[in-house]
């Protein structure tokens, strides 16, 4: 009887040690600190877990051998230089237990030539990878979250083409999204030299894409031109969606990217073809072209700066479609005319196609802030003959334009057709106005001081080694 008594606390005991793991829940990329962690002294103490499978690496063909990753696998590739790896991994992992594909040390493996990457399957977190002067190879990027794909993470990894020939005829990406619930987070884009979008959001029917574009860094320095000398379409640094499926919604949020550079086509560094997008506290310094809400409704853009440095062709947010926000924006020195001024609101055209200009209906344009820059407002803008419909419904309200130029524009507004905007409690200093006569004040306003903002975003930006 003694006997089975011992035997019953000694179960009992067992059963208790079987904790569970505790939730951690992933930083914010916002402007405050991270709370610094307890002493170790002061730290929870964990159950202890089961080791997680190490799987050491050093070709695709190994990968490969691997076939479906489970989840906790982490995979390991040796440091070293490779050439046209062609990789493709399939993961089962989850979030709680993703399936880890690292390299050896960050940066350490350097993929060249035709090398690239196409992950398949759900919770993969690729880490510390560089592809080095990429070649083109047409249809095919660089690195594919693949359909099908979910929850997947891409961090600490570079594309780098600073050496790469120029190969203006082949249009291939560096970066494709498919599926869902993605995050690519603090990685470094450089340089990309030939045709096609640098970061694509692929949209499927039926999926929602969420995918996070986290605190990266783009440099897109170089633009292809045709034959006539003018610059060719489809050099975006980012697009999410296409004109086909620019009226579903991705809900995408894309937060606290530096963009430095980026000319591509000298038109659109973003290119919005979707909807219910949150575009968030990046920084865009020295950049020819604008965050172009293209096609597509229902999307945010707030908190952003857009900083020219008197640069020609530099631009802001250019708004196209039905109930976008812009908001809480900082616009300096921004050069460019047209299409590429501080904010833009374009004329859209009647009964227009899927890869049309729509009728801006229902923006709300407000707090933003517009230093010396060229065009601080250009409103009801149209590029052709064919845009008739007006932007109506629409208020521009509670913003500040300092211009120390008199030859700079506070507002151009067309007035044929007739616009319908509520113009309410602006701050105009300087400058001169067209198509409108809104107040003005003789004291230049109070500006902020945005040097810690705009460099903690430069610091947090892209690898880290």
């Amino acid at each position: 009887m003694r006997k089975l008594f011992f035997i019953a606390i000694f179960l009992l005991l067992a059963g208790s040690c079987s904790g569970r793991s505790f939730d951690i829940p992933a930083p914010r990329p916002d402007d405050t600190e991270q709370t610094e962690k307890p002493e170790p002294s002061e730290q929870p103490e964990r159950p202890t877990e089961p080791a997680a499978a190490v799987v050491r690496v050093s070709s695709a063909a190994e990968v490969a051998a691997l076939g479906k990753v489970a989840a906790g696998t982490e995979i390991v590739w040796s440091k070293g230089v490779y050439a046209d790896a062609v990789v493709s991994l399939e993961c089962a992992g989850t979030a709680e237990n993703p399936v880890v594909f690292r390299a050896e040390e960050a940066g350490g493996v350097c993929f060249t030539g035709a090398s690239r990457l196409v992950v398949k399957g759900s919770g993969a977190m690729v880490r510390g990878f560089w592809w080095q002067d990429p070649t083109a190879v047409k249809g095919k990027a660089i690195l594919t979250l693949d359909r099908g794909s979910e929850g997947c993470t891409v961090e600490q990894c570079a594309i780098t083409g600073d050496k790469t020939a120029y190969a203006g005829e082949i249009d291939a990406k560096w970066v494709s999204l498919y599926g869902r619930n993605h995050s690519v987070v603090e990685c470094t884009f450089r340089d990309k030299r030939n045709m096609g979008t640098l970061l694509v959001v692929w949209l499927e029917a039926g999926i929602v894409p969420r995918h996070r574009i986290i605190a990266n860094r783009f440099e897109r320095p170089v633009t292809l031109f045709d034959a006539d000398g003018n610059p060719r379409n489809g050099q975006e640094t980012i697009r999410i969606g296409d004109s086909q499926t620019s009226m579903q919604d991705a809900e995408c949020t894309v937060e606290g990217n530096y963009f430095y550079h980026c000319h591509g086509e000298q038109a659109e560094i973003i290119s919005n073809k979707s909807c219910a997008n949150l575009y968030r506290r990046n920084l865009f310094e020295e950049c020819q072209g604008s965050l172009t809400l293209r096609h597509g409704n229902r999307c945010w853009v707030t908190g952003n700066y857009f900083l020219g440095n008197g640069m020609e062709g530099t631009g802001g947010v250019r708004v196209i479609g039905e109930d976008h926000t812009v908001e809480n924006n900082y616009m300096e020195r921004l050069r460019g005319t047209g299409y590429r001024t501080a904010i833009c609101l374009v004329r859209g055209q009647h009964n227009p196609a899927l890869n049309g200009y729509w009728q801006v209906r229902r923006a709300v344009v407000r707090h933003n802030i517009a230093v010396d820059c060229r065009y601080a407002f250009q409103v009801n803008y149209g590029g052709n003959s064919s845009q008739v419909e007006p932007v109506v419904e629409t208020a521009i309200e509670q913003n500040i334009v300092s211009l120390s130029s008199a030859s700079d524009y506070a507002v151009n507004c067309a007035t044929e057709p007739a616009p319908d905007i509520a113009w309410r409690d602006n701050t105009i200093y300087g400058g001169k106005q067209s198509g409108v006569q809104l107040p003005t004040v003789d004291e230049a306003p109070a500006l902020p001081d945005v040097k810690t903002a705009t460099e903690n975003i430069r610091r947090r930006a892209g690898v880290k080694w």
